[in-house]
C-alpha cells in the first residue's frame, strides 16, 4: 500500500526568520517565527488563490516566538466563531491573542491579565501562591498546549498546559465567559520536576531534567506526557499530575512526544547518534511496541533509525491509521501506525517554491545549503478543511522548513 501526497500550494519566505511551529485548525494554518510575528493563513482556498493574499499577521515581540497552541470554538450565545491563540516568546513570555473568524482579523489588544482572570479563584481559595502574579508573571515559560473540553468523557472545562524553563508543569482549568470573551481560571495544578521527586537518575550527575516536549489527552486515559533532555519520558495523570509511570530510552534527548487521537498509543522521537528514531508505546501500560525504521528487513540493510537527522515533529492522521514523521534531513515519512511499514515519502526541496524570488537556497547567516531544508514542524490536515481540487475528500499535510517556507500537500487520488 502506498500513501502519496502531491503539492497544492507553497509560500516561500513566509516569515523573515525561521518558522518554529505550525498549527492546523479547521479554519486556518497558524505559524510563529523568530521574527516575532504570529500569522493566520486562511485554509479554504480556491484554485488560483494565493496564500499571501489570505493571511493576517500580528507582531508580538522582537524576541521571537516558538511554541504555539490554540482553542477554536463557537460562542453558544453569540454564535460567533473565534480562535484563542497562545504562544511563547524566546524570553519566556506568554501571549494569548484572540482572532475573529467571521471578520478574519485579530481583535484589539486584550491584556493577558483580563483574558486569564484569576480573581474568582483568589476569592474562593485565598491562596496567593496561585495568583496571576505568581503563576503567570513570575514564571519563564517554554511549552504551551490548549486542551479543549471533552463532554464525551465528562470533562466540561478547557485546560491550558504550560511548562517553564526551570521544569515546572502548570495546568489551568478555564471557564469561558461569553459576556467578556475571556476565561475564568477556576483551578491551578502545579508540579516541580526534579530527579528526586520523579524517582529517576539521569545519565550524568551534571544533568538537570529539562522538559523538551509535551502532549496531553483528555480521552480515555487522561494523561499528560513529558519528554526530557535526558532519555526519559514521564506519563502523568492529567488532573492530579501524579506520576503513572516513566519510560527510559537508550538515547537522548527526547525531541517530540505525540499521543494518538484515540489515546491508546504514544509515539516518541529521540536522537540516535546523529540520526532520529521514532518509537511506539502502549500509553496505558508503557509497553514497547516497536520502532519506525527504514530497515527493509534484508541482510544488507541494517538501518535502525527513522530519519538521517533529528526528528522534530510527528502527527497521527484523524483515524490513527497513519503517522507522519519529519526530520532535519528534509524528509517527511508516512507510516502505517501498527505495522510500522513506510508507505510514503516526501523529500523537501527549496525549488518546491513556485516564485523564484521567494526561493532561499542558502542560509544567509551560516551559509549552509538549504537545497533540502530541514523540517521544523508538520501537521496532518483533516478532510473537508482545504479548498481546491480534492480538498474535500482527501487528507493533507502542512510542512514548515528552514528555508522559511510553508508547504501544503494533499493526498493523491480519490478526486
Amino acid at each position: 500500500m502506498s500513501k502519496n501526497f502531491i503539492p497544492t500550494v507553497h509560500k516561500g519566505k513566509a516569515h523573515e526568520a525561521d518558522i518554529f511551529n505550525v498549527q492546523y485548525s479547521k479554519f486556518a494554518t497558524i505559524t510563529t517565527s523568530g521574527d516575532g510575528y504570529l500569522k493566520v493563513w486562511k485554509n479554504y482556498l480556491n484554485e488560483g488563490d494565493l496564500p499571501e493574499d489570505n493571511v493576517q499577521s500580528k507582531f508580538l515581540t522582537k524576541a521571537g516566538l516558538h511554541h504555539t497552541s490554540f482553542l477554536e470554538f463557537k460562542d453558544l450565545e453569540t454564535k460567533k466563531g473565534m480562535l484563542f491563540i497562545g504562544t511563547i516568546s524566546f524570553t519566556g513570555e506568554l501571549f494569548i491573542e484572540k482572532y475573529d473568524l467571521e471578520k478574519n482579523e485579530f481583535e484589539n489588544d486584550l491584556e493577558l491579565r483580563k483574558i486569564l482572570n484569576f480573581d474568582t479563584l483568589m476569592e474562593e481559595e485565598q491562596d496567593t501562591t496561585k495568583s496571576y502574579y505568581n503563576i503567570i508573571e513570575k514564571n519563564t515559560f517554554y511549552l504551551i498546549k490548549f486542551l479543549p473540553k471533552n463532554l464525551n468523557n465528562k470533562i466540561t472545562m478547557d485546560k491550558l498546559l504550560l511548562t517553564t524553563v526551570d521544569s515546572k508543569v502548570i495546568v489551568l482549568d478555564l471557564v469561558y465567559q461569553s459576556e467578556t470573551s475571556t476565561f475564568d481560571v477556576t483551578r491551578v495544578e502545579l508540579l516541580q520536576i526534579t530527579e528526586k521527586s520523579l524517582g529517576f537518575k539521569t545519565l550524568q550527575q551534571s544533568e538537570t531534567p529539562f522538559i523538551t516536549c509535551m502532549d496531553a489527552s483528555n480521552k480515555l486515559s487522561n494523561v499528560l506526557t513529558l519528554g526530557f533532555n535526558t532519555s526519559h519520558v514521564l506519563i502523568l495523570n492529567l488532573f492530579t499530575l501524579t506520576q503513572l509511570f516513566n519510560i527510559s530510552l537508550i538515547s537522548k534527548p527526547i525531541r517530540c512526544v505525540k499521543i494518538s487521537n484515540n489515546a491508546t498509543l504514544l509515539a516518541i522521537s529521540h536522537d540516535l547518534g546523529i540520526n532520529g528514531c521514532v518509537s511506539l508505546y502502549d500509553i496505558e501500560t508503557g509497553d514497547f511496541i516497536g520502532d519506525y525504521t527504514n530497515n527493509s528487513h534484508t541482510a544488507k540493510d541494517t538501518n535502525t533509525f527513522t530519519h538521517k537527522a533529528s526528528c522534530l515533529s510527528m502527527d497521527f492522521n484523524e483515524s490513527d491509521e497513519f503517522i507522519i514523521t519529519a526530520g532535519l534531513d528534509g524528509v517527511v515519512n508516512v507510516w502505517e501506525t501498527i505495522t510500522r511499514e513506510r508507505v510514503g515519502r516526501i523529500k523537501i526541496s527549496c525549488n518546491d517554491i513556485e516564485n523564484n524570488s521567494d526561493i532561499l537556497d542558502t542560509d544567509p547567516i551560516t551559509l549552509e545549503s538549504l537545497t533540502n531544508p530541514g523540517i521544523m514542524d508538520v501537521k496532518y490536515i483533516h478532510k473537508n478543511t482545504r479548498g481546491g481540487l480534492g480538498g474535500a475528500k482527501n487528507e493533507g499535510l502542512v510542512v514548515v522548513a528552514l528555508d522559511k517556507g510553508i508547504r501544503w500537500f494533499r493526498e493523491a487520488g480519490g478526486i
